[in-house]
């Protein structure tokens, strides 16, 4: 499957062309992004780009959220492409990927090299969601 790396702009500009899927990533409070109805699936997702909650409306990226993107890629893992966006498509979304590819053995060396700035709680968390003592099955931030 390929992966793409998207803003929130250029996922709403997004023309799919075959069997694609999304992962849509907002901010707890915005509302949906406007993508193309030629998405076979979309899984919309919100959670703040944060490593530790810091404040009462933050929402971070938990186990609940983990589960969903895992089931939602199993289901479609016959999909072309999978489009993962977030508002800038620096930090959740390569967080996303990457934890993806940790966790289904795909390359992750040009993604982290092309998006420095991912968010790694996002990452360890989806790698490590359901493994034998999961340390991360919790909400809770170390």
């Amino acid at each position: 499957m390929d992966l793409s790396i998207l803003s929130r702009e250029a996922a709403e500009r997004y023309d799919p062309q075959g069997l694609e899927v999304c992962i849509s990533i907002a901010d707890p409070d915005a509302p949906p992004a406007q993508l193309s109805p030629k998405f076979a699936a979309v899984l919309r997702l919100g959670f703040s780009d944060i490593v530790t909650v810091e404040m009462p409306a933050d929402v971070l990226f938990a186990a609940e959220h983990a589960a969903a993107v895992v089931e939602f890629v199993d289901r479609w893992r016959h999909a072309e492409r999978l489009v993962v966006h977030c508002h800038v498509g620096a930090s959740r979304s390569p967080g996303v990927a990457l934890g993806l590819c940790d966790r289904y053995g795909w390359p992750a060396a040009e993604l982290e090299r092309g998006y420095p700035s991912w968010n790694r709680w996002v990452r360890k968390v989806l790698a490590g969601h359901g493994s034998r003592g999961d340390p991360f099955a919790s909400s809770e931030a170390p």
